[in-house]
């Protein structure tokens, strides 16, 4: 919230900063957070799978970033060749 981002609340000139924290402290000190053991909850199989079905997204996400490098990288050749 307190950084230079280019969309931090500081670089869009948010007024009330400090008073928005203080709030956002407080929530966050009011109660201790509840977990939840999802494993257990669900089965360790079925968690399994999720876990297993995250990575491989993931993975997906790495490699098409790869790929619209490669492709940003032909286009921006291609239109400086024009």
């Amino acid at each position: 919230m307190l950084s230079n981002a280019k969309l931090s609340p500081t670089t869009r000139g948010i007024k009330d900063l400090p008073e928005r924290i203080k709030r956002l402290e407080a929530y966050e000190n009011s109660k201790a957070p509840t977990k939840m053991d999802f494993a257990a909850i669900v089965g360790e199989d079925l968690w399994a799978q999720h876990q297993n079905n995250l990575e491989r997204v993931r993975s997906l996400m790495r490699e098409s970033q790869e790929l619209a490098a490669k492709i940003n990288a032909g286009v921006a050749n291609a239109y400086k060749a024009l």
